[in-house]
C-alpha cells in the first residue's frame, strides 16, 4: 500500500513538472486561452460525448468474438459491462494494465480458465497497439515529409504494406524456431496469439477494429470543430496516434503532462497556437477519459471483481513461479 502510494504520489509531481516545464517553455497567452475557452461549441462538444461509448461498445464485440473463438460464451452486454469498468481501472495504472480486469469478469461468470481468458487479452490489446503503431509511425512519416508531398492516405497504405511484411516475416520466424513450445509457456502465448491474428476467423474483428478507431477520430474531430478547428479525420489520427503512445510512458497520471506536451508539439505542424492544444486536450480528456471513466465506475460499482478470484490465481502463480525455481 505504501509503494502504491509513494509510486502515485511521484506520478503526480511528474505530471505537475511536466505541466510546468511546458506553461514555463511556451509563448503563453492567457487572454488567447480564455478567448478559446469561451468560443467553445457546446452542440460539437456534447456530441462527442456519444464517441467513447460507441468505441468502447465496437471493442467490446471484438472481445466477445475473440471469446467464442476460444470456445467460451459470453453474453455481449456482460463484455460491454467488463469492458467499461476494466476501461476505468486502466485509466489509473501503468500502461492501461488495469483492462486486464475484464478476464476476472468472464472467469468468475463461466469459469474459463486463466490462460484462455488472458490470451484473449493479450489478442484484444494486439489489435488496439497495431493500429496506434500504424497510424503513429505513419503520423512521423507524414509530419516530416520522408516520402515527398503526398496526402496522409497515401502514407497510411504504403506504411500499411510494410507493416503486413514486417508481420508476415515474424510469423514465420515464430513457426520455424518455435515449433513445440512448452504448454501454458509465455512462448506458447504468443505463439497462440500471434499465430491466430491472421486467419480468415479474424477479418471481422479487424473491421470492428477500424470501425472502432474510425468512430474515435470522427468525435474528437467534433472536439476539434467545438473550438472551430478543422481537420481531416486521417490528421486526427496521425495526432491522436502518437498522443496516445506518448500517454502509455508511466511518469504521469491518467497521462496528464505528457498528452499536453505531445499535443502542442504535434498541433504545431498545423500552426495550431499552444492555447487551442491544451483547450483540445481538456476537452478530449473529458469527452473520452472523464466522461468513460464515469461511466466504467458505475459498471464496477455495480458489480466489481472477484477480489477472492484474483487472490487464487496470484497464489496458484506464485506456486509455479516457486516450483519452477526449484526444478532449475
Amino acid at each position: 500500500m505504501k509503494k502504491s502510494l509513494i509510486t502515485n504520489l511521484l506520478k503526480i509531481v511528474g505530471s505537475a513538472l511536466i505541466l510546468w516545464l511546458l506553461i514555463s517553455r511556451i509563448d503563453w497567452d492567457r487572454e488567447t486561452f480564455r478567448k478559446v475557452i469561451e468560443g467553445i461549441k457546446p452542440a460539437w462538444f456534447l456530441l462527442s460525448l456519444t464517441g467513447v461509448i460507441l468505441v468502447l461498445g465496437m471493442k467490446s464485440i471484438r472481445w466477445n468474438l475473440l471469446l467464442k473463438q476460444e470456445g467460451c460464451s459470453y453474453p455481449l452486454l456482460s463484455s460491454f459491462h467488463a469492458y467499461l469498468a476494466s476501461f476505468t481501472i486502466g485509466l489509473i495504472t501503468p500502461g492501461r494494465l488495469g483492462e486486464i480486469a475484464r478476464l476476472y469478469y468472464v472467469r468468475e461468470d463461466t469459469g474459463v480458465n486463466f490462460y484462455t481468458s488472458f490470451k484473449t487479452i493479450v489478442a484484444d490489446r494486439i489489435f488496439d497497439f497495431a493500429i496506434l503503431f500504424w497510424f503513429g509511425a505513419t503520423g512521423m512519416l507524414y509530419f516530416y515529409k520522408v516520402l515527398g508531398e503526398f496526402h496522409g492516405i497515401v502514407y497510411l497504405i504504403l506504411a500499411g504494406i510494410a507493416m503486413l511484411v514486417m508481420w508476415f516475416i515474424v510469423n514465420i520466424i515464430l513457426k520455424k524456431f518455435i515449433k513445440n513450445p512448452k504448454p501454458l509457456s509465455l512462448l506458447s502465448l504468443v505463439k497462440d496469439t500471434w499465430g491466430g491474428l491472421f486467419g480468415s476467423a479474424m477479418i471481422l474483428p479487424w473491421s470492428l477494429t477500424l470501425l472502432a478507431y474510425l468512430l474515435f477520430y470522427i468525435a474528437n474531430q467534433w472536439i476539434f470543430r467545438s473550438i472551430g478547428v478543422e481537420l481531416q479525420v486521417t490528421d486526427i489520427g496521425f495526432i491522436l496516434s502518437l498522443m496516445s503512445l506518448a500517454t502509455l510512458i508511466p511518469i504521469s497520471i491518467a497521462g496528464f503532462g505528457t498528452r499536453e506536451a505531445s499535443l502542442v508539439f504535434l498541433l504545431g505542424f498545423y500552426s495550431l497556437s499552444p492555447e487551442v492544444a491544451i483547450v483540445f486536450s481538456l476537452l478530449q480528456f473529458t469527452a473520452f477519459f472523464l466522461w468513460g471513466g464515469i461511466a466504467g465506475l458505475i459498471c464496477w460499482l455495480i458489480k466489481p471483481v472477484s477480489i477472492s478470484l484474483i487472490k487464487k490465481d496470484y497464489q496458484t502463480f506464485m506456486e509455479m513461479l516457486k516450483k519452477k525455481r526449484t526444478a532449475d
